[in-house]
């Protein structure tokens, strides 16, 4: 045990490389003073409760609590242990009554449900996933901005089935997504307080709603000629209020047919231009698997044209937002196609039929690529077919490169065709002679 003293607890640092220093006082028995690399100095108290467990109170800070003092709290906290209060037992007590009383309502309930589902500790699992942070971000949009204003202060206990069918109901009929959203994140909620034991059943459950019919939006020729060519040139559309960045993402979704949340993250570090490819880390993937995308020379054209007009140093697609690097909103991605269809008079369309269109554009006979490539180079990883789908879910690692590169170029030679309005020839990549 050492001799505390003022100099010395102003001074002390840990040494040999160690993270932190604790020291004992000699003179109070328990009394620990703990001192990290940084240079933060801390006081805590061990004792030994009636059950004969250890426990460590923190007293507070130094210097904010001198010597004298923290010895003064550290009599004062035997003195309660002595009279058989678990000072630390009684805290912890204190807390959890307080977050369980928070998460009584609804608001903090949902709190609580999004930093746990962040760490995958939304429901009992072996193996814990956290969801992925897009979803967890449209899962609060649509928290705060719709079922909040209504549940958020109704204590979790209270919501009824019926209610919920009310308010879901009245959301459909203004959109038949927004009722869908509203139903799931409700149901996500309220299981949530299931797992907490705040309530015995799920009343969101087996709640109607209108599902969303399959989209089978295929883009013309004409229809991507127009896009492409408004995307690169959007001051040229009438009343078409969108920036050349936005349009270069666009063109990169049109480009390597991925989904729009992973080219709006797309980082200059996930690119090898060496290697002409760009992979998307597990995290960004729905899949939650890292995806390899080859690069065509159309798709190395447009990451040099945004490194000249955007210049981000993290992302490609940089926004930049109170002198802070972000990337593109996903929204914002989405509602710049809305935008633009509307401006050229096109028929819905939205950046997800890109990759309809890629796809069926390359499986037809235009360009020949069997239907497993192409489920490759969309990422479509769980399409190994029948009893193939274990061994392609856990064991072929296999990422198709060559035969994903040959598809991915093969479907930019059509672009390139399309969009400068040449006759194209019966296949744009002879598959014999791809390299």
């Amino acid at each position: 045990m050492a001799k505390l003293t003022s100099d010395l607890l102003k001074n002390v640092l840990p040494h040999d490389g160690k993270d932190r220093l604790e020291l004992r006082d000699d003179d109070e028995p328990g009394l620990l003073f703990r001192v990290t690399k940084s240079g933060a100095r801390s006081w805590s108290l061990r004792y030994v409760n009636n059950a004969g467990e250890h426990r460590r109170k923190t007293i507070g800070p130094f210097p904010s609590i001198g010597l004298a003092k923290a010895r003064e709290l550290a009599r004062k906290i035997k003195g309660e242990v002595a009279s058989r209060v678990d000072v630390v037992g009684v805290e912890k007590q204190t807390k959890a009554e307080a977050q369980r009383r928070r998460m009584s309502r609804l608001a903090g309930l949902a709190d609580a449900y999004f930093a746990d589902a962040a760490l995958g500790l939304h429901r009992a699992s072996a193996k814990p996933k956290p969801k992925r942070k897009s979803t967890l971000d449209e899962e609060k949009r649509v928290y705060e901005k719709l079922v909040k204003p209504k549940f958020g202060e109704t204590p979790v206990s209270d919501i009824t089935r019926g209610e919920i069918m009310d308010f879901v109901s009245k959301q459909t009929r203004k959109a038949k997504s927004t009722g869908r959203h509203c139903r799931n994140i409700l149901r996500q909620l309220l299981a949530y307080a299931v797992h907490k034991e705040l309530i015995d059943h799920n009343p969101a459950h087996s709640i109607a709603v209108v599902n969303s019919e399959p989209r089978e939006r295929m883009l013309s020729d004409d229809e991507i000629r127009s896009i492409w060519q408004a995307c690169a040139r959007p001051g040229r559309v009438e009343g078409l209020a969108m920036t050349e960045d936005m349009g270069l993402a666009l063109r990169m979704a049109l480009v390597t047919l991925q989904r729009g949340s992973e080219v709006v993250g797309m980082r200059w570090e996930e690119i090898d231009r060496n290697g002409r490819t760009w992979t998307i880390p597990a995290a960004r993937m729905k899949g939650k698997r890292p995806h390899l995308v080859p690069l065509s020379e159309l798709a190395i054209s447009l990451l040099d044209e945004a490194d000249e007009l955007i210049g981000g140093k993290e992302f490609v697609f940089q926004s930049p937002r109170n002198g802070e690097q972000f990337a593109i909103d996903r929204r914002a991605f989405t509602r710049a196609m809305k935008r633009i269809v509307t401006a050229l008079k096109i028929p819905r369309a939205t950046p997800h039929d890109f990759r309809r269109t890629g796809a069926t554009n390359l499986t037809s006979e235009r360009i020949g690529i069997p239907r497993f490539i192409v489920s490759q180079v969309i990422a479509h990883a769980g399409d190994t077919g029948g009893a193939a789908a274990v061994t392609g879910m856990h064991y072929d690692l296999n990422d198709y490169l060559p035969e994903k590169r040959r598809a991915l170029d093969a479907w930019a030679s059509l672009l390139q065709a399309l969009i400068e309005g040449r006759e194209r020839p019966a296949n744009v990549v002879p598959l014999a002679q791809a390299g």
